[in-house]
């Protein structure tokens, strides 16, 4: 069923709560008592009638003088009906007690006839004080087919509401047509089932009694008719839904027609799950498989239970022991023995909410839907309440969590009465939705736990005010204006403004578990970093304007943190060193491809081969293929300049060679028209030497990819291996090894970094602000330890005689952004083949010299263009953010 909007009660209606309350309960006690009287005049007097039927002057005279209640005897209940016809069997009486009895029959009924008048009178009396007034019932609507005419009248009422032809107000008019008909054939049903004899039993479900059918027909009906009801709650006008879901009068007979509902619910469910259990052993005998299946899942589910909770009592703690007898204790070791520690004396109402749960979906010996549903829901918030309840205790017990350390006894009332009251009100309306949705009850029930609500806020806050000031008052990152609003702490306005640190803690501590959470992996590290970076900008202003003429570094401790050999991070390139290792130890004689982008480390990559393997040579590539033979010859030890294959065959044949490593093999592939014949060389020079030694080489990404778009790599390696990105951890090693190389320490302290940059569990602010500048420059750098490195060193400085980190500076992307699409292009090629001349650009891009040389003179003044040996090549200053920026204009290909 779906179920419409929550209707709540307005604020003007809360002081009306506790009279309605007693309204309520005086009703529904006034209500039973009616309704057990009318049954039994109902029973009484069709025996009156129908027990003399033989006679045919007496049944005339009783046809004649119960003219006027025909009307009334054509709407009577179905269970008066079967009554009656069991009545009818009963034998006769002779003539003479028949005409005694017809005379008693006439004053009863002139009887009944003034009663009705009565009861009509006082119901119109109180019907005038009601605002809302439901119509008479009409006999045509306790047919079978009203159901199918209220919901064609509404559909139709609907589409012209919808049309504009009609009004939203129509939708009272059809309401209190269908109410009486729905509480009529709720109180007929009601009465059906309540009769002792009423068969609910599965067996009479199987064989399709007519009864059975009968009554699950009528519960269709009315659960149907309780949609409908919904429905034009939903679509009707708010001064509607509010009147009667209100505690007024029509408020209150509204809830009482919903309770009548949930009582025949009530009343269908323990009937018919006693009666379905009482025939378990006559089922047994017909159809003994399933009930056998599910005693014996019943009995495998105690069995599991019993063994796991005395395993649990022994294993789990043994279980922690062993994981803190390891040594060295990591953090993630603690984290493991405490949860194991906490599961272990909060486990009771997970266990109970696993087996109540398996039973229900893995056994249903009494097939009622309902039920099931109703246990579900029981189980599942009373167990997870007081889950929440014993972990709560437990991490009180155990006083060394940062957010519960020293924590009074009150504060700890006020946090358990608070996991008692959101558990209870998520067990009230999830049952509430299951029996009758959206209605009444459901927002007398959301007015009565805001209202207990109500004290317990305010003794939460009571309790916890001290704590929130406190917390504010040390927390470096908190707003200047919380300060300002929090210096009044007493009285009205101190408990006002204890809300606002409430709000100003709990925002603090959610943003810090988000970041933290996201910073599990490397793309939500980037974006914490990118949402501070402004924060730290303004949060340091001071400190950058104290610290614009401080002195760098000096050049030899310089050239130790951006370009070192001596410290090397083993776990970058594990994976693709252990693979080519694999491949020499099968014997492998193929080309293998190392690509990444510039400064990622593919000259180290080799370095760490050739550590491993002894019987390599290492050979760096220039613009120049001659370079390369020249270099080769010079590590074989050949004599001569015109050196042959055949030497060279032989030299790598009598030293065991069999592995040759080639770097910066990109740089063979030039910007002009002709610039694929230097590395086509390289490959004809290595197609003489095949079958030798296994090749590796290295390109840059961008040049790759032009190279696979040419098609000159197709073919030719057996395997590419793309060198990835370091992630944060790499990084913060690799400057921690380059500053034990350099023999400097660097204070950290005078930088004022946010909480959430740094995830780390060191309270001290130099540990923090550590973290926090790694994280910045990791996230600045996009994991190139080139660039990270140049940036770190940058970030350095000298200050009153000691070393101190600043923060570091990034390029202004605008200067980029402004640029014309020459200068782009210029850009892209320097990108892609790394260091070009003025001649390799102008063949390249066939732009005019003095269109190119106007493009470099720009960007050179910028700082984002360098010359190195005649070639111009992009800075490493401006490397990442020039690349990004080409790459997001579909320029360059990351």
């Amino acid at each position: 069923m779906s179920f419409p909007p929550k209707y709540s009660l307005s604020s003007s209606k809360l002081g009306e709560l506790l009279q309605a309350l007693f309204i309520v309960l005086l009703l529904c006690f006034s209500n039973q008592s009616l309704a057990s009287s009318e049954v039994t005049k109902t029973d009484e007097t069709p025996k009156t009638v129908t027990a003399k039927p033989e006679p045919q002057n007496t049944e005339s005279e009783v046809k004649d003088k119960t003219q006027p209640e025909k009307k009334k005897d054509e709407n009577t209940s179905q269970a008066n009906t079967d009554e009656i016809v069991d009545d009818k069997a009963e034998p006769s009486v002779d003539e003479s007690e028949s005409n005694t009895d017809d005379s008693e029959l006439d004053s009863s009924i002139d009887e009944t006839g003034e009663g009705d008048i009565e009861q009509q009178e006082i119901a119109e009396q109180n019907d005038e004080d009601i605002q809302y007034e439901p119509q008479p019932i009409n006999s045509e609507y306790l047919t079978d087919d009203s159901l199918e005419k209220f919901e064609q009248e509404f559909y139709i009422l609907q589409d012209k509401v919808a049309s504009l032809s009609r009004s939203a107000d129509d939708y009272e008019e059809l309401y209190s047509r269908i109410r009486p008909v729905i509480a009529d054939k709720t109180a007929q049903l009601y009465e059906k089932v309540k009769h002792k004899n009423v068969d609910l039993r599965l067996l009479t479900q199987v064989r399709n009694d007519e009864e059975f059918i009968e009554l699950f027909s009528r519960a269709r009906e009315i659960k149907n008719f309780y949609l409908l009801r919904n429905k034009i709650f939903a679509e009707a006008t708010d001064e509607f839904r509010e009147l009667l879901t209100s505690t007024k009068l029509n408020g209150i007979n509204e809830a009482k027609l919903e309770f009548e509902y949930v009582r025949l619910q009530v009343l269908v469910i323990l009937k018919a799950s006693f009666q379905r259990v009482i025939e378990i052993p006559e089922r047994f005998q017909l159809a003994p498989v399933d009930i056998f299946i599910n005693l014996v899942m019943i009995f495998i589910a105690i069995v599991v239970l019993k063994k796991w909770r005395v395993w649990a009592k022994v294993g789990l703690p043994q279980w922690r022991q062993k994981i803190l007898a390891v040594r060295p204790r990591t953090s993630g070791r603690m984290k493991a023995a405490r949860a194991i520690w906490y599961f272990e004396n909060t486990r009771t109402p997970i266990e109970w909410l696993i087996f109540i749960n398996f039973i229900l979906k893995s056994i249903d010996i009494v097939q009622i839907p309902i039920l099931i549903e109703v246990i579900s829901t029981l189980t599942l918030w009373i167990c997870l309440t007081y889950f929440a309840f014993s972990f709560l205790s437990k991490m009180i017990e155990r006083g060394k969590q940062n957010v519960l350390k020293n924590i009074t006894k009150k504060q700890s009332a006020s946090l358990k009465v608070a996991v008692w009251w959101v558990g209870w009100y998520k067990l009230s309306f999830e049952l509430t939705d299951i029996f009758i949705a959206n209605g009444t009850i459901y927002s007398w029930l959301e007015t009565v736990f805001l209202l207990l609500l109500l004290p317990v806020y305010i003794f939460f806050i009571l309790q916890w005010r001290s704590d929130c000031f406190n917390y504010i008052d040390e927390e470096r990152d908190a707003p200047e204006l919380i300060k300002k609003l929090i210096t009044e702490r007493k009285g009205v306005k101190g408990f006002i403004f204890a809300n606002v640190a409430l709000v100003f803690v709990v925002y603090f501590v959610a943003s810090k578990v988000f970041l933290s959470l996201i910073s599990k992996v490397e793309s939500g590290r980037r974006i914490t970093a990118e949402i501070y970076r402004k924060k730290l900008l303004n949060d340091n202003t001071e400190l950058l304007e104290k610290t614009k003429s401080a002195a760098s570094l000096y050049p030899d401790i310089y050239k130790i943190l951006i370009d070192s050999n001596n410290s090397n991070v083993t776990s970058v390139f594990k994976g693709p060193v252990d693979k080519v290792m694999k491949m020499l130890e099968n014997k492998e004689r193929s080309h293998i491809a190392i690509t990444g982008e510039r400064g990622i480390g593919k000259t180290q990559f080799l370095q760490d081969l050739a550590k491993q393997h002894g019987k390599a040579i290492i050979l760096n590539c220039t613009e120049d293929f001659s370079d390369i033979l020249k270099s080769t010859k010079d590590q074989l030890g050949l004599d001569g300049d015109n050196i042959k294959t055949s030497e060279i065959v032989k030299a790598i044949k009598e030293q065991e060679i069999d592995l040759i490593l080639l770097d910066n093999c990109h740089r063979l592939l030039t910007a002009e028209a002709s610039g694929q014949r230097e590395i086509r060389r390289l490959y004809g020079w290595i197609n003489e030497l095949k079958g030798l030694a296994l090749w590796v080489l290295t390109f840059d990404s961008s040049s790759w990819s032009l190279l696979n778009a040419l098609g000159i790599a197709t073919g030719f390696f057996s395997s590419n291996i793309q060198l990835k990105n370091w992630s944060e951890d790499q990084i913060s090693e690799l400057f921690e090894q380059r500053c034990k190389e350099a023999e400097i320490k660097i204070d950290f302290g005078q930088l004022i970094i946010p909480r959430q940059l740094a995830d780390i569990e060191d309270d001290s602010i130099e540990s923090r602000n550590k973290s926090g500048i790694y994280r910045i420059i990791w996230g600045y750098a996009d994991g190139n330890p080139a660039v990270a490195c140049r940036a770190f060193a940058d970030s350095i400085i000298y200050n009153e005689g000691k070393l101190v980190a600043k923060l570091p500076i990034s390029p202004n992307g605008k200067i980029i952004e402004n640029f014309d699409i020459n200068s782009l292009l210029v850009l892209r090629v320097l990108c892609q083949f790394g260091r070009c001349s003025v001649n390799d650009i102008v063949k390249n891009l066939r732009l005019h010299g003095l269109v190119v040389n106007s493009a470099l003179a720009a960007c050179v003044a910028q700082g984002i263009v360098e010359q190195v040996n005649g070639r111009y090549q992009i800075t490493w200053f401006w490397f990442r953010t020039a690349s990004k920026y080409l790459a997001r204009q579909n320029l360059l290909t990351r």
